[in-house]
């Protein structure tokens, strides 16, 4: 879904509007219960690299080196405009709660896409990965003051202290995606829809455009948007695990 800035709202102007305090909203945020946003004020090309995690080695006392493996034949260019509505995500939001800011690198790192029969752990820039380089520029820091809601989000129903009708509908889309991605892991029994150990996006996206097309249902936005929203929901299984 595009978002227009004339749709959001300052987190602290939303906080006055519906008797909230900015920490609540930043809460419901964590839980998906709302999206934050914060607009690019300026244009900038980025440079992304998928990591597979590696081990911590220990140089020193109290100083470790982290170990990761940059995939650097996979380098994906996100070029962000003027005027951009960039969501936040998870870390920024719980640097949002405990620092009361965050690094504008987690804003580049939510515009990355699924790479195809890759597996990897988490992305970083390529500023991130070169950073002994000297004279390389560093990130801005970004505080709540800088920070949108959407204005139909934050909701007295959204942001109520007591559960109600509404709320149990807000769940619906992280209810969603957990049974998307259970449905995922069972696909990933056939060879056929497995990449390794994981689910093949791929190869699932293959599938329901297949299905669409054998119930005659229209199969817009299949082809382009599904595979972000498989990751979103592999994601969110790894999350609500024990």
């Amino acid at each position: 879904m595009t978002i227009n800035i004339r749709d959001l709202l300052k987190i602290t102007e939303a906080s006055t509007k519906h008797k909230k305090e900015p920490r609540d909203i930043l809460f419901e945020a964590l839980e998906g219960n709302c999206s934050l946003y914060v607009i690019s004020d300026k244009d900038i090309r980025e440079t992304l690299v998928p990591c597979r995690a590696g081990e911590l080695h220990h140089v020193v006392p109290g100083e470790f080196i982290d170990q990761y493996q940059p995939m650097l034949n996979h380098l994906q260019y996100v070029d962000i405009q003027l005027g951009q509505p960039l969501a936040l995500n998870k870390t920024a939001i719980k640097h949002l709660i405990i620092n009361q800011c965050f690094s504008e690198v987690e804003l580049f790192r939510e515009q990355a896409t699924v790479v195809e029969n890759q597996e990897f752990d988490f992305w970083k820039t390529e500023r991130e990965i070169y950073d002994w380089e000297e004279n390389l520029p560093e990130y801005a820091s970004i505080t709540l003051d800088h920070v949108l809601v959407s204005k139909s989000a934050p909701t007295s129903q959204t942001l109520g202290n007591k559960p109600t009708t509404s709320n149990t509908r807000d769940n619906a889309p992280r209810t969603a995606l957990k049974v998307i991605a259970l449905l995922m892991h069972h696909l990933a029994k056939n060879p056929k829809y497995a990449s390794g150990k994981s689910p093949n996006k791929s190869q699932i996206k293959e599938l329901l455009i297949e299905l669409a097309a054998d119930l005659g249902v229209n199969n817009y936005g299949l082809s382009k948007v599904d595979e972000r929203l498989l990751t979103d929901a592999m994601k969110h299984l790894e999350e609500q695990k024990n």
